[in-house]
């Protein structure tokens, strides 16, 4: 999950935007991350930078820095990894590197101007573990797993390789960007009950094939919160691009490509569907 650092006005509950140090371990030298993104960062842009001690492996680098903040390698494969979460919007096929690097981007820059605006309170934590609870019986793969047990549950994390922290933090965040989102663009935007049972009927029983899908009752909020991101992903990917002409999005890894945009139909935080 994305993490910007904490402000001095940000409360305790925004304790998920701290970046975790990581550590870039070799002949008993440890880097953090923040020592390495400016080595990294300088020898990009031409700067000269502090070798490397003899025999240390570098792993992991900066693949791009928004506004000052940096996406790691590490990030971009957890955000690959996470896209287990969002089947219905992250298209496995489709989740490479690069598309994982623009979802990052896009949720930087939102979570940036989130916290400028700081108008939007964070999500109840039984409030994220109601709607986790509903997202095991959405998970085409938590069939095999038998998600609606402990066990299956902490097997399918396993197999994916996530913790409950981790999703907890992750959907967190994304429950946080979407009422920002709904509160700058959503306004007016009413999806009616018609619509919901037309995208279950027509999108979502289809997306599950043979498997049993859950209720339209059970799922009906989570299909109006698609609904909505689909309505207002125009206004949001327009804006998404102004910030990044705006701003300073720096791609510095050239396996990533250029800076660019998901698009709608690939991510939650951009327009997308999940």
């Amino acid at each position: 999950m994305l993490r910007l650092p904490k402000t001095s006005t940000e409360s305790s509950t925004s304790r998920n935007y701290e970046r975790h140090g990581l550590s870039v371990v070799a002949g008993g030298y440890r880097v953090c991350s923040l020592i390495l993104a400016m080595m990294m960062a300088a020898s990009a842009w031409g700067q000269s930078a502090a070798p490397l001690p003899p025999g240390a492996v570098v792993l992991d680098h900066v693949v791009a820095v928004i506004n000052g903040s940096v996406i790691l390698e590490s990030d971009v494969q957890e955000e690959m990894r996470d896209a287990v979460l969002q089947p219905f919007s992250i298209v496995r096929t489709r989740n490479t590197p690069q598309r994982a690097l623009q979802r990052l981007i896009d949720r930087a820059l939102i979570l940036q101007q989130m916290q400028t605006a700081q108008t939007v309170t964070p999500p109840d934590p039984e409030e994220v573990k109601q709607r986790i609870q509903q997202l095991k019986g959405l998970i085409p793969e938590c069939v095999q797993f038998h998600c609606e047990t402990e066990a299956g549950w902490q097997a399918f994390l396993k197999a994916n390789g996530l913790t409950e922290n981790e999703v907890e933090e992750h959907w967190a965040q994304r429950m946080l960007i979407l009422s920002f989102i709904q509160s700058r663009f959503g306004s007016g935007v009413r999806i009616t009950p018609a619509q919901i049972s037309d995208y279950y009927n027509q999108t979502l029983v289809p997306q599950l094939h043979s498997q049993k899908a859950p209720p339209l009752a059970a799922v009906s909020s989570r299909i109006e919160e698609i609904l909505l991101q689909q309505r207002v992903s125009s206004l949001l990917l327009e804006w998404l691009q102004s910030l990044k002409s705006e701003g300073s999005v720096s791609i510095l890894d050239p396996a990533y490509g250029k800076v660019g945009t998901t698009g709608a139909g690939d991510d939650s935080e951009s327009g997308g569907q999940s």
